[in-house]
């Protein structure tokens, strides 16, 4: 027997045979359709499909706008950027005046 064929034996008492009976005689089914069914319904609520972290990513990498080496250079933007904001000289880390 593989993953794709299963074979169940359950049993079932009280009102839970009494859904299946219902269900049965409402549908027509087979008790394997009715199981089969219900399983997919069960599995939609209750299990997210996974999705692959560059499809969820798709729509937003390289969206944006700036500088193409900004990414590497970003320090220096920065710098630049907060010496036109500031009145006092911005100094990179590790560097002589």
């Amino acid at each position: 027997m593989s993953i794709s064929d299963i074979r169940i034996n359950a049993r079932l008492t009280g009102s839970d045979a009494q859904r299946l009976q219902e269900l049965l005689s409402y549908s027509g089914s087979s008790v394997s359709e009715v199981l089969r069914d219900a399983l997919r319904e069960y599995h939609a609520l209750h299990v997210r499909p996974q999705r692959d972290p560059m499809q969820l990513l798709a729509g937003y990498i390289g969206s944006g706008n700036g500088p193409e080496d900004l990414s590497s250079n970003y320090k220096t933007y920065l710098i630049d950027a907060l010496e036109n904001k500031l009145p006092i000289r911005v100094q990179e880390p590790g560097k002589a005046p």
